[in-house]
């Protein structure tokens, strides 16, 4: 029997996606593969892989020392020749290590071509013209220098709304929001906690949740900002599109936890549909761990992931 593994390495779990030439058999799960505010640790992350690796083989009932034709592990943030390598030689006979926007791609398309619109705590797209090319990659800066459309973006452009109101002397329904949701009574209070730690990236992606909520309920600066975020994901994947062969219909799909939201979604599809008017917009096919299980496979048979 011939194996293969595609892992999806994140900032709070690491899930392990195994299968054979019919398909995706078992699942496990293991530790955070990156963590947000630490050291990139080669040896961390490859323990967290095989971790999440023995799990899907106990759940696959095979041997937990099997070894692997093709494995492909999508890291947060990982990129070829910047970041540390992980060795995955101990798991497999060819491994690969990618950045997740890759193995989201995979998962979007089942393989396919197209652009797929990363958005989660940051933001990114990638996508190329024909199946098998190298992916072309626009955002992912990172919260501080970019991340449009970005929860994390989200969270602080509604703050930042809330704040001006509150120099006017105003107030708004985001700071009530912000309020209840960080324990606190002020602005100021919110501001100090970030600048010194005490409300961490994640917690402050995570009040994106709150300003979609509020603009559910009519807050016309929650909404604003929404929109907003949509047309910068859009304009992902429209900078993409333009650096890629010219086609009469560009698949366009997406990945991460904002589009759980109906109305941001909804939002992205009409910002898309004014900006890359030839976009065709479809729901992944796969999850991120079962596009990386796809790019395993053809890793085995010799096929280069890029």
């Amino acid at each position: 029997m011939t194996w293969y593994a595609g892992v999806d390495g994140g900032q709070t779990s690491t899930v392990a996606a195994i299968g054979d030439d019919r398909g995706e058999v078992a699942r496990g799960i293991g530790p955070p593969a990156d963590l947000v505010g630490q050291p990139r640790e080669p040896a961390r992350q490859a323990r967290a892989i095989g971790e999440a690796l023995a799990a899907a083989c106990v759940a696959a009932r095979i041997p937990t020392e099997t070894r692997f034709a093709g494995l492909v592990a999508g890291i947060t943030g990982f990129d070829a020749g910047e970041s540390a390598a992980i060795d995955l030689g101990t798991f497999a006979d060819r491994g690969s290590v990618v950045h997740d926007a890759t193995i989201a791609h995979a998962a979007a398309f089942a393989g396919a071509a197209g652009i797929v619109t990363i958005a989660g705590t940051g933001s990114v797209a990638v996508g190329n013209a024909s199946a098998g090319d190298r992916l072309v990659r626009a955002g992912g800066w990172g919260y501080f220098f970019g991340d449009e459309g970005s929860a994390i973006w989200i969270a602080r452009e509604a703050l930042r709304s809330a704040m001006g109101r509150a120099d006017r002397g105003e107030s708004s329904d985001v700071a009530d929001r912000a309020y209840a949701f960080y324990g606190t009574t002020s602005l100021r209070a919110i501001q100090h906690a970030f600048a010194h730690g005490d409300i961490t990236r994640p917690a402050l992606a995570a009040f994106a949740t709150e300003v979609f909520e509020s603009g559910a309920s009519g807050d016309a600066d929650a909404r604003t900002v929404r929109d907003a975020a949509c047309r910068e994901l859009a304009r992902l994947v429209e900078t993409i599109d333009a650096r890629l062969a010219p086609a009469a219909t560009r698949p366009v799909s997406y990945a991460g936890g904002l589009w759980h939201d109906v109305a941001f979604l909804a939002g992205f599809r009409t910002a898309l549909a004014t900006m890359v008017p030839h976009a065709e917009l479809t729901a992944p096919r796969l999850d991120p761990a079962g596009g990386a299980l796809v790019l395993a496979r053809r890793l085995a048979v010799s096929e280069a992931v890029r």
